[in-house]
């Protein structure tokens, strides 16, 4: 066609032509590869903090502990001194939060039943479910699919789930746990509470480090979930509607591989 130039030399004024998908694929890999580097500097901060933070938090608590042997007689003084020990004791569970995110340890893979590690942890936290006269009921994957993963670790994330569950649910109410195999002997469990909704703006952050809306809360428990579960090569939601409750997803792969 009369004014048309060939491709060769279009390309050779603008550059070669690029494919859409291919520049949304390296975009995506790109964004992914620089919220890795935020996460990395996040928990390397996040150690760094709690290691400098645990000797102080430790000479603060030998010197109240030797002032209350020394002032057992002085009411107000010993008022006090509990209120510095109990406000240590909350500092150094945020202490070992921040070293659980910041230093985690490598994954131990083993071949596992994740609804039995699931049952582990409902059996020793029975009391937290009486408590609230709450009643769990467990549908367990059919049939049964024993993928790779650190059993300690992921008990850590069942429990954290457990707990926010509680915490969440109207008293006297159910709590479902409904697992699924699935293709390739992957597994997904799904945790449901009958609870009030959670805010669209608060749920767009639960799973941010330090972010919580729990009183006296540390906003590292989720974020250590995710990054087990992900470390496993699986991934974890939470998906909340008024009158739906919340409901937390948990799906990890028949053969994971860890990042």
């Amino acid at each position: 066609m009369v004014g048309m130039q060939p491709r060769h030399e279009v390309e050779r004024e603008l550059g070669p032509a690029v494919d859409a998908p291919a520049v949304d694929e390296r975009s995506a890999r790109d964004l992914r590869r620089e919220q890795r580097r935020q996460q990395d500097a996040v928990r390397k901060l996040a150690g760094d903090v709690a290691h400098e933070l645990r000797n102080p938090l430790f000479g603060i608590s030998s010197a109240a502990q030797l002032l209350r042997f020394r002032a057992r007689e002085d009411p107000v003084l010993e008022k006090n001194i509990g209120r510095i020990l109990r406000e240590v004791e909350r500092l150094n569970r945020m202490v070992t939060a921040l070293l659980d995110f910041g230093r985690p340890q490598p994954l131990r893979l083993a071949p596992a039943d994740p609804d039995g590690i699931w049952d582990a942890v409902i059996e020793a936290n029975r009391g937290l479910l009486e408590s609230r006269a709450l009643q769990l009921r467990h549908t367990r994957a059919a049939p049964a699919v024993r993928p790779s993963v650190d059993a300690e670790q992921l008990a850590q994330v069942f429990l954290n789930v457990l707990v926010n569950a509680v915490d969440a649910a109207p008293e006297a109410s159910d709590l479902t746990l409904d697992s699924a195999a699935l293709p390739g002997a992957g597994w997904r469990c799904r945790v449901h509470d009958g609870g009030p909704p959670i805010p669209e703006e608060t749920l767009a952050r639960v799973f941010d480090v330090f972010f919580s809306t729990k009183p006296g809360g540390t906003g590292i428990g989720l974020a250590v979930c995710q990054r087990i579960v992900e470390e496993h090569g699986g991934t974890i939601a939470l998906e909340s509607a008024p009158g739906r409750g919340t409901t937390c997803t948990i799906v990890l792969p028949g053969a994971p591989s860890p990042r």
